[in-house]
């Protein structure tokens, strides 16, 4: 075979991972989730806070409303749709640049997208069970209203690093800094994704290895 028909099935190669790739695919999502809302909010520095009132009571992480207290509409999906929201471009951009670094860790050691994509949600939504856990503990000074995917972005590092590697980097990169400062979604995010690893990566291996 010659080089350049080598070098050209290694391109096609290359981009076919990535056109497969669930980093990239949610990577997408996000953003284009954030350009529409951006669009009928009209505001693509605030767009949540700036979006029509209806696109806010049933998008939005609204503690009070998931726990049925008196005055509060009763809107439990929310827990899922605000993974896909983001305050800002910052909060955007830095969680689109933690996904793309750890999902594509995460991709190789998998190496199969439906469980990247379970991992995703069932972090996602560990996350933000752990931030409304906090406000029914705390009050609405843990916080009344959220978005973002920082729990799954944590969710993805907890798998992809395991526990020394995730605190390290945490401590080292302040990623709970530049991922939003959602403290207690990434936290929930971070433990299940750590419990997922133990349950689907590194239980595999060793049950692997003794076979």
């Amino acid at each position: 075979m010659s080089l350049t028909g080598s070098s050209n099935g290694e391109n096609q190669d290359i981009l076919s991972r990535i056109a497969t790739s669930p980093t990239i695919l949610f990577s997408i999502i996000l953003v284009i989730v954030y350009l529409l809302l951006s669009f009928v909010a009209r505001d693509f520095l605030n767009p949540v806070y700036s979006a029509p009132l209806v696109f806010q009571e049933s998008l939005v992480q609204c503690n009070p409303c998931i726990l049925m207290q008196p005055g509060w509409p009763w809107i439990p999906w929310t827990i899922v749709t605000s993974i896909f929201l983001h305050a800002g471009p910052l909060h955007l951009a830095s969680n689109i640049f933690f996904l793309l670094i750890f999902g594509y860790v995460l991709e190789e050691q998998l190496n199969n997208r439906v469980k990247w994509i379970e991992i995703f949600f069932l972090t996602g939504v560990a996350g933000n069970l752990s931030f409304l856990a906090a406000y029914a503990l705390v009050g609405p000074d843990a916080g009344v209203f959220g978005v973002g995917a920082s729990g799954a972005v944590y969710g993805i590092l907890g798998a992809a690093a395991g526990l020394k590697i995730a605190i390290i980097l945490i401590l080292v990169a302040g990623l709970d800094i530049f991922a939003g400062g959602g403290l207690f979604a990434h936290i929930g995010g971070m433990i299940t994704g750590i419990i997922i690893r133990r349950l689907w990566i590194t239980g595999a291996e060793e049950k692997t290895s003794l076979e």
